[in-house]
C-alpha cells in the first residue's frame, strides 16, 4: 500500500514526538527502535524509511523538544505586557507541574547530564535550542531595560535549570518544592518582576 507524502510526514511526526517523551523520561540511551515503533503501532523495519539511525532520530528529537518548549515560553507572552510574561514564564518553568512532567519538560533539564555523551549532531541541536531560548529571554530583558541582558538570560536560565534538576532528584517533597520556590523568589527578584 502505498501513502501519500503528508500521511509519511505524520508518521515521522509521530514517531520523533514518541522519542522526544522517551529521552526525556528515560533518557536517551535506555530507548530502543524497537520499542518505540510498537508503541507508535509500527515495525521495526519501517523506522528506516524515516530515519538513517537512532542517532538522527535522537537528534530531531531534541529539536523537537526545544520546539515544544520554546512554543510553551511564547504563550506566556500572549496578550500581556513583556514583564507579565515573564513572569508567568518563570512561574511556569519552576513549577511543581513542570518538575513532575519528565516526559514534557524542558530538556535542558532532561538532558543536561546525558548531552555531552551524545554524538556531535544531537550535542549541536541541544546548543541550537538553548541558545534559542537564551535570545529569546535576553531580547525580553533588553525590552525591559535591564543593563547586559545576555549574560543575564545564561545566568537565569542556568538557574530555572539547575532548580527544577534539583527538585527531581531529592525524595524529600518538601525540600524539592522549596528549591523551585527559592528559585523563583530568586529570579523575579533579579529581574525586578512582580
Amino acid at each position: 500500500m502505498r501513502y501519500d507524502t503528508e500521511h509519511k510526514q505524520r508518521t515521522h511526526d509521530k514517531v520523533v514526538k514518541a522519542a522526544a517523551n522517551a529521552i526525556r523520561s528515560q533518557g536517551p540511551d535506555k530507548i530502543g527502535v524497537a520499542g518505540l515503533m510498537s508503541k507508535v503501532g509500527l515495525t521495526h523495519g519501517g523506522f528506516y524509511a524515516h530515519f538513517k539511525s537512532k542517532d538522527e532520530l535522537i537528534a530531531e528529537a531534541i529539536t523537537h523538544m526545544f520546539d515544544e518548549r520554546y512554543e510553551a515560553f511564547e504563550k506566556c507572552f500572549a496578550g500581556v505586557t513583556q514583564a507579565e510574561g515573564l513572569d508567568k514564564y518563570v512561574d511556569l518553568y519552576l513549577s511543581t507541574l513542570h518538575r513532575d512532567r519528565r516526559d514534557k519538560g524542558c530538556p535542558l533539564v532532561s538532558l543536561s547530564g546525558d548531552i555531552a555523551r551524545l554524538p556531535l549532531p544531537a550535542r549541536k541541536r541541544f546548543e541550537s535550542g538553548m541558545a534559542r531560548l537564551i535570545d529569546a529571554i535576553a531580547e525580553v530583558l533588553k525590552a525591559l531595560g535591564h543593563a547586559h541582558p545576555d549574560p543575564l538570560a545564561t545566568s537565569v536560565i542556568s538557574e530555572m535549570v539547575g532548580a527544577v534538576a534539583m527538585s527531581r532528584a531529592v525524595p524529600n517533597a518538601a525540600m524539592g518544592e522549596q528549591f523551585l520556590a527559592t528559585a523563583r523568589e530568586s529570579v523575579k527578584a533579579r529581574l525586578r518582576l512582580p
